[in-house]
């Protein structure tokens, strides 16, 4: 039988990855440009697999027939974990194509 964290991982990991995520891109652009690092492009880097990884694991714990609503929750949760983690890559992008110290 499934665990309950990971039917749901892909419904609660993404997008708890994705909001932390955000939260980092709106404070760690001031340490990088008065440091000259790239901790913004880092947590975005990491933040990808991570919220793949959360979406992948609906999938990991496959069973053989389930019922139809452990199914879609299964289905779903790898959707949105999936969506998440492009909305992660995007956010990755940004960070690497823009400079922090441009206001």
């Amino acid at each position: 039988m499934m665990t309950t964290a990971a039917k749901y991982g892909g419904l609660i990991l993404a997008p708890s990855i994705w909001a932390i995520d955000t939260q980092l891109s709106q404070i760690l652009p001031y340490v990088d440009c008065s440091r000259h690092t790239h901790w913004t492009l880092l947590t975005s880097v990491l933040a990808v697999p991570l919220a793949l990884a959360s979406a992948l694991a609906p999938q990991a714990g496959l069973t053989p027939p389930a019922a139809r609503t452990g199914q879609f929750i299964r289905h779903l949760s790898i959707l949105i974990g999936l969506v998440f983690a492009f909305a992660l890559f995007l956010q990755g992008g940004a960070a690497w194509l823009l400079d922090a110290c441009e206001h």
